[in-house]
């Protein structure tokens, strides 16, 4: 009786487990509801402790599952997920093998399983209670984009708020993926490019305001203040970019960092995108590529004038001012931007060889000197440069001062001249 009683238990837990362990038939393949009424969407995910694997399955099987029901309302590929307390939303990144950025309510879930290897999770969701209640909702948040958009084309209200409404309109639109909608997303683009554009026209020309000219190499030298139109008050943020040189907007000033080595600079004033806050990134690309909106304005530079004062050697002045004409214009005192001091010394030996008549006679020249630049502006020191010599000797005493001048220039052009040019800001 005993050895009954434990082959009947035995035959019991044998065949409990059997049933439990027969995988169920939706893993391979999911169901289809003849009448049309569900639809299913079926995830499954590698069983490691390590990982939140059953999380995983879930998300593939909701993103399976969006893609079930966009298939009847969209034409679209590729999607992004995310579940949360409202529902299967649009902004979840996992590892999953599927994605869909369609938002998902009311879905349930039918059944899980697991082997040795796998978990896999089935869902379903009512699809015609889902669509009645989505062309509701689609319908509800159309009528509150077209409020903000009537009132992103309000002319008695300055730019940044009619921009702030627009914005408000699209992240609607995109919250509610409306822009892939073929019911709304024709009238939807046309009504908010419309809207931007009604906007762009307030936003006139930037009259700016130069104090005095400006030089290059000296960025201090450039003052210049920028006004808009009382209108445009509450302004939309700029931004500048510049064909040459660095110059940055600050408060109502454009400010010069670095004036570059051209002439002629073009500053180009965009919307400040970084600054105009959207609660979606594809609110900002769309804006951003329907954007029409640019201004520039020119600014002429001069090149600064430089007055050389020359102290014990004004052999070498003539040479320095060739030298240093590509890159500066040449004055006065009174009228120059930058004085370039020169303390020289020219020193000059003359001795013969040899003791018999008709002896040679050697002339040896030695020049030297030290720079310094500072600026008339504000009588600040710019620069100081080392020592620099050059030294011939010949039997013409012309020649040597050639010689040894032209040893001393190419010092300072090859040496001084780029270290003069760095103290600058260009």
């Amino acid at each position: 009786m005993r050895n009954l009683t434990i082959l009947f238990i035995t035959l019991l837990l044998w065949g409990c487990g059997t049933k439990k362990n027969a995988p169920p038939s939706w893993i391979s393949g999911k169901p289809i509801d003849a009448n049309g009424v569900f639809v299913y969407g079926m995830g499954n995910s590698f069983i490691n402790p390590n990982v939140p694997y059953q999380q995983a399955a879930r998300s593939n099987a909701l993103a399976d599952l969006a893609q079930e029901v966009q298939s009847e309302i969209y034409d679209e590929s590729k999607w992004l997920q995310k579940e949360d307390a409202g529902g299967f939303n649009s902004a979840f990144e996992s590892n999953t093998t599927s994605t869909s950025s369609l938002r998902l309510d009311d879905y349930e879930l039918v059944e899980t399983y697991a082997d040795e290897y796998r978990f896999y999770t089935l869902y379903r969701l009512d699809l015609e209670s889902f669509l009645r209640k989505k062309a509701i909702q689609d319908a509800a948040a159309m009528d509150w984009i077209n409020t903000k958009i009537s009132e992103a084309q309000n002319p008695s209200l300055s730019a940044s708020p009619r921009l702030s409404a627009l914005v408000d309109a699209l992240d609607k639109a995109h919250d509610f993926q409306l822009f892939g909608d073929i019911r709304y997303r024709t009238k939807l683009n046309a009504s908010a490019t419309e809207a931007l554009r009604s906007i762009e026209k307030m936003v006139l020309a930037i009259d700016w305001l130069p104090e005095k000219s400006a030089y290059l190499g000296l960025p201090l030298t450039f003052r210049t203040q920028y006004e808009q139109p009382k209108q445009s008050q509450e302004q939309i943020p700029l931004t500048l970019s510049s064909s040459s040189g660095q110059f940055i907007l600050q408060e109502q000033t454009i400010q010069c960092i670095h004036t570059g080595f051209e002439t002629r600079v073009t500053l180009d004033f965009t919307w400040d995108w970084d600054r105009i806050q959207t609660a979606h990134t594809a609110t900002k690309s769309w804006l951003q590529n329907k954007s029409q909106w640019g201004e520039s304005i020119v600014v002429n530079f001069q090149k600064p004038t430089v007055f050389i004062a020359s102290t014990g050697s004004d052999e070498l002045v003539n040479e320095l001012e060739k030298s240093i004409s590509k890159d500066f214009l040449l004055g006065d005192r009174k009228t120059a931007q930058l004085i370039l001091e020169c303390d020289g010394h020219l020193a000059s030996e003359t001795a013969g060889v040899g003791q018999v008549r008709n002896s040679l006679v050697r002339h040896k020249v030695r020049i030297e000197a030290q720079f310094s630049l500072s600026s008339t502006e504000n009588n600040s020191m710019l620069w100081n440069s080392t020592t620099i010599s050059g030294t011939a000797i010949s039997a013409s005493q012309e020649t040597a001062l050639n010689s040894a001048k032209s040893e001393f220039m190419d010092d300072f052009n090859y040496l001084l001249l780029p270290q003069l040019l760095r103290s600058l800001d260009f």
